[in-house]
């Protein structure tokens, strides 16, 4: 048990680019799974499913254009999962910081009551304030060497 310990104590910390990669998983996972939830929740909740028939999900008209505009926000984490991998530093960092930036309202933005979305989308908005964290304090790899 002690060596086991012992061996996880002395892991080499994984690369800013990983870590980030890893983050954005997280953040996809948790967003897919509220949506599951909330899908899940429709059929249970009286009423939901005869609203979303009519085109309407609360007060927001449900249209093609917010469809292909509701795509286009949810493409963001997902691309940045291989992003953050394969960008150079510079770029990388900014990346980083400005698709948690616009990923995190777009989570707000789409705010609901539901205990299960409120405690997704916490930890999705947490996650992605690490995420900023990381990538403002990520240090150029090639000043590291001088």
């Amino acid at each position: 048990m002690t060596q086991t310990l012992h061996k996880i104590k002395d892991k080499t910390p994984m690369n800013v680019t990983a870590q980030l990669s890893m983050l954005w998983l997280i953040v996809m996972f948790n967003m897919i799974y509220a949506d599951i939830l909330a899908f899940i929740s429709a059929f249970i909740t009286p009423g939901v499913i005869d609203e979303l028939m009519s085109g309407y999900s609360g007060s927001v008209k449900l249209s093609q254009k917010l469809l292909l505009i509701s795509a286009i926000l949810i493409e963001i984490p997902i691309i940045m999962i291989f992003l953050s991998r394969i960008l150079k530093y510079q770029i990388n960092r900014w990346a980083n910081i400005i698709a948690a930036l616009l990923t995190m309202l777009f989570v707000i933005g789409g705010i609901e009551t539901n205990p299960f979305f409120l405690f997704l989308a916490s930890i999705e908005i947490l996650v992605m304030f690490y995420i900023i964290f990381i990538a403002v304090r990520w240090q150029n790899p090639q000043n590291l060497s001088n």
